[in-house]
């Protein structure tokens, strides 16, 4: 019995997108089921490493996220305790210094153009996943949405619902390993003119008070900066906090917050992300803090690891082991490579106390900067967050 090619993907985040664009252009037919009414643009991922560009190239989607972003080389340490500012500056021929910056809701509108022009995909928005059975040769998803309760037939179910995710916890019933950040994490899109103060567009200002992750979200000067707090601070006070942390954390600048979005930072990883014909991504896997940027970009990753195993299972035949591989691949790099760095990088960031410990770092720092080869070597750090088969 020849296959339908038919693949359902729970979630209508960038992940699950990316993903059923990447099976759509095979020829494979696919399904998004998304939860809410339409695609969520509140403030979250924004900066991309340079490893993910060739594959947004190959896909078509590159041109369309440079016109609605901006591609960086270079980006700066602030040690805000003495107003240094370090910079870290790729020579123009390497790419490897290279990030797009680029709004996670504009990065959702690009795709979700891109999925209007597929033929082969269909979103279907207000739709929950009930449930989902496996046989042999499909699966079964049971889904609650505008029409009322309908049944889905395809060959494999992708999970791309997120950290909460319905396929991960009520469908495969997976534990998700891992621990809770103490802090509350703030992201704001705030009108700010930081480059008339010498800012880069991607700045990590290091201090145990006043670190800060400070990115230039697009050309009309809004820059995403985010900090952290105490968690137990009333969330309804929010707003007064976040003006005295600008004054407290920023230059003496006129400024208009945008959106502001509270999370709580984690590092997590699901037991399996692969149980038979139901596979995850993204979030609805593993979880990290986002400082540095290894979220979303490990989410992408295995969106372009996914789309290479299961275009070859549908389009080539090929044995099922290249799902296991998937698996095995991409649990191993969250955990040794991803989190740990995220791990790392939030601790130099906010958790760094004066003394010979944080000297030692900011002078590792300077070396760097004075460095080409160290440069690249640091730059190509994320190219270790790409599975290849």
């Amino acid at each position: 019995m020849e296959m339908s090619r038919h693949v359902i993907i729970v979630g209508g985040g960038p992940t699950g997108l990316l993903t059923a664009l990447g099976l759509a252009k095979a020829g494979t037919r696919v399904t998004v089921l998304e939860a809410e009414p339409q695609l969520n643009d509140s403030p979250r991922a924004l900066v991309y490493h340079y490893p993910v560009l060739p594959h947004l190239e190959r896909m078509g989607l590159l041109q369309d996220c440079v016109a609605e972003g901006f591609l960086r080389q270079s980006f700066g340490w602030h040690i805000f305790s003495t107003g240094e500012m370090i910079e870290w500056d790729c020579l123009p021929e390497s790419a490897a210094g290279q990030a797009l910056h680029l709004h996670q809701g504009l990065f959702s509108k690009v795709l979700a153009r891109h999925v209007a022009q597929s033929s082969n995909i269909e979103i279907r928005y207000q739709a929950r996943l009930l449930g989902c059975v496996q046989h042999d040769d499909k699966v079964v998803a049971e889904i609650d949405g505008p029409e009322g309760l309908e049944q889905f037939d395809g060959d494999f179910l992708i999970g791309a619902d997120g950290a909460g995710s319905t396929v991960r916890k009520n469908v495969l019933g997976l534990e998700f390993f891992g621990v809770t950040w103490p802090d509350r994490y703030i992201a704001t899109n705030t009108r700010i003119d930081l480059s008339s103060c010498g800012y880069s567009p991607s700045v990590m200002q290091i201090d145990q008070k006043h670190g800060a992750v400070i990115c230039k979200i697009d050309d009309s000067d809004v820059w995403r900066v985010t900090f952290v707090e105490d968690p137990s601070l009333p969330i309804e006070r929010l707003p007064e906090r976040i003006d005295a942390m600008f004054a407290d954390h920023l230059p003496d600048l006129p400024y208009e917050v945008k959106a502001y979005a509270p999370y709580r930072m984690h590092q997590r990883v699901a037991d399996k992300m692969r149980v038979g014909r139901i596979l995850l991504v993204g979030d609805a896997a593993h979880v990290t803090n986002p400082t540095g940027g290894l979220g979303l970009t490990g989410g992408m990753f295995d969106a372009f690891a996914l789309i290479e195993a299961l275009n070859r299972v549908l389009q080539e035949n090929a044995s099922h082991d290249v799902l296991d591989f998937y698996e095995r691949d991409r649990r191993r790099i969250f955990i040794e490579v991803t989190s740990v760095r995220a791990s790392s990088n939030l601790r130099n960031l906010y958790q760094l106390k004066e003394g010979q410990q944080k000297e030692e770092f900011v002078q590792f720092l300077r070396t760097v900067a004075g460095s080409d080869e160290l440069m690249r070597r640091e730059m190509s750090f994320t190219e270790q967050l790409e599975t290849r088969f």
